[in-house]
């Protein structure tokens, strides 16, 4: 509670001394070893799944990284398990009990070398009704062209609340003063995804305030 209160103080002294906010803030870099200490991987092993993640600094370009492994359907033993099918890996920022305000920004943007595939961006933010006891989980699609560095801008009002990977119908509006966590993920099945390897180049993450709504450049 004390933390809470400390960094609501924080924020609306910054507001105070800075009523009008810069057009961008830069959420995450990829440079350095400590900057990727600050996420972590997950793939569906943790059910019996056979598909592999991992983060690591790039040499070329430098001060890049590459979120990258292998995407897999498939579940090591089938009659071991209720799960059947299987299909996802990511990365996501490590909770530091901080939330990341963004209210005063309308896209998340991303700096990214894509390899052909669709991969999900992922906002956990508090819950409106109960605070830091329930997380939400935002969800929007990146595209990014395959081969290039591209600046992929994702409007806030894209990002669907999601529920286990399903969305949910239910209408409500992003609390984007207190996201807890960013992330890329890939998951989908077949259909979406071909089993494979992936190679994902992260830059960095920033919120920008686009009046214009530019998509990408």
């Amino acid at each position: 509670m004390l933390k809470r209160f400390a960094q609501a103080t924080k924020q609306y002294l910054e507001r105070v001394q800075n009523p009008i906010p810069p057009s961008e803030k830069l959420l995450f870099t990829f440079k350095t070893e400590k900057d990727l200490a600050r996420w972590s991987t997950f793939s569906d092993q943790e059910f019996g799944g056979q598909s592999e993640a991992s983060l690591a600094l790039s040499q070329t370009p430098a001060e890049t990284a590459c979120f990258s492994g292998r995407y897999s359907t498939e579940v090591a033993n089938p009659s071991g398990t209720r799960m059947k099918r299987s299909g996802f890996v990511g990365i996501n920022s490590v909770e530091t009990g901080e939330q990341l305000d963004i209210d005063e920004y309308d896209h998340v943007v991303f700096r990214v070398k894509g390899d052909g595939r669709k991969y999900i961006a992922n906002l956990r933010t508090e819950n409106w009704l109960v605070g830091g006891r329930s997380h939400d989980v935002w969800q929007a699609f990146l595209f990014a062209r395959k081969g290039q560095w591209q600046t992929v801008a994702i409007p806030l009002q894209h990002f669907l609340l999601t529920w286990k990977g399903q969305l949910v119908e239910q209408k409500t509006e992003i609390n984007a003063k207190r996201v807890i966590s960013v992330g890329v993920s890939l998951a989908g099945g077949d259909a979406l995804q071909p089993p494979g390897n992936f190679n994902l180049g992260l830059e960095w993450i920033k919120a920008e305030r686009r009046l214009h709504g530019l998509q990408e450049h």
